[in-house]
């Protein structure tokens, strides 16, 4: 099992483009920077359709921080780079009308057909 560490971004960014370039860019050349971090993930929402009745998420962005255990995340959060990343939002374009929300969760595989035995 790993943890993951989930970013929540909601709302509006006055430029979205500009937003996520940032991110995959100067911003995630800090993460890279946190000591343990495993992986750093990007969900963007894309336009779906279930034909069940769902409440559909009105995410502007996630982004998911992996590491090998709780141990690992609460160090890395209590790093310089962690510090310097959190300073560094105050260069991304603004979001409007939104929320930013944390999360860390245990993450557990049921299932991936990609893998082999």
């Amino acid at each position: 099992m790993s943890v993951s560490y989930f970013v929540r971004y909601t709302g509006k960014a006055e430029d979205p483009e500009g937003f996520k370039a940032h991110y995959r860019g100067a911003h995630s050349e800090i993460m890279k920077q946190y000591p343990r971090i495993r992986a750093c993930r990007l969900h963007c929402p894309v336009e779906w359709h279930d034909p069940v009745p769902v409440n559909k998420d009105q995410i502007f962005m996630l982004a998911e921080l992996i590491f090998d255990s709780l141990e690992d995340l609460n160090f890395s959060l209590q790093s310089e780079a962690r510090m310097r990343s959190r300073a560094d939002f105050n260069n991304f374009p603004k979001l409007q009308d939104g929320y930013i929300v944390h999360v860390a969760t245990q993450t557990e595989t049921l299932f991936d057909f990609r893998q082999t035995s």
